[in-house]
C-alpha cells in the first residue's frame, strides 16, 4: 500500500463499541472507525479521535499506522484518497497539526454543530472540507434535522477513490 498524507483510513472492530459505531453508517456497515494519514519523516501516522476506555485522555490521537492497525479486535482496514492539490494538502496537514497541538477532545455527545470537540468521522470530514474550501458540504444529507457524519459518508462518494482494503 502506498499511502499519502491526507488519505482517509477506516477500520472495523469486532467489539460492542464498534458494533454500535457501525450502526450509524447510512449504507455500508463495514467500518467502525476512521482517521487521517500523515507522512512525517518517512513514517506513516494516523490522527484520529477516539474516546472512552480506549483513550482515557480523550485527546486526539497520533499513532503509527502499524499501531493503528494492531488492534486485536480489528478484522479489516481500508484506505481512500481524495484529490488534494499541494495547497489543499498543506492546509489539511496544518489543520490536523493545530488540532493535535491544541489537544482536541473527543466529542462524547457526537455534536456536529460544535468544533471544540469532535468524533472520528467528524474530525476527518471537517479536516478535508476545510482543505477543500467547504466543497464537501454536499456529501452530508441535507434533509435530516440533526446532521452527523457517518463513516461511510467519507468513502461512499464521488470524491473518494479506494486505494486498498486489507482483511486480517
Amino acid at each position: 500500500m502506498v499511502a499519502k498524507s491526507g488519505d482517509v483510513i477506516v477500520r472495523n472492530g469486532n467489539d460492542e463499541v464498534s458494533n454500535t459505531a457501525r450502526s450509524f453508517n447510512r449504507k455500508d456497515k463495514a467500518y467502525s472507525h476512521c482517521g487521517l494519514i500523515q507522512v512525517e519523516r518517512d513514517t506513516l501516522f494516523v490522527y484520529h479521535a477516539l474516546g472512552g476506555n480506549y483513550n482515557p485522555s480523550q485527546k486526539l490521537l497520533r499513532q503509527t499506522l502499524a499501531d493503528f492497525c494492531a488492534d486485536d479486535d480489528m478484522d479489516k482496514v481500508a484506505v481512500y484518497r481524495y484529490p488534494l492539490n499541494n495547497k489543499e494538502g498543506q492546509a489539511l496537514s496544518q489543520w490536523i497539526h493545530e488540532h493535535y497541538s491544541n489537544g482536541l477532545l473527543f466529542d462524547l455527545f457526537f455534536n456536529f454543530q460544535t468544533d471544540d470537540k469532535m468524533y472520528c468521522s467528524e474530525f476527518v470530514f471537517k479536516g478535508l472540507n476545510t482543505a477543500k474550501n467547504d466543497s464537501l458540504r454536499n456529501l452530508l444529507p441535507q434533509k435530516e434535522e440533526a446532521i452527523y457524519v457517518a463513516i461511510d459518508d467519507l468513502y461512499l462518494n464521488e470524491w473518494a477513490s479506494k486505494i486498498c482494503i486489507v482483511d486480517f
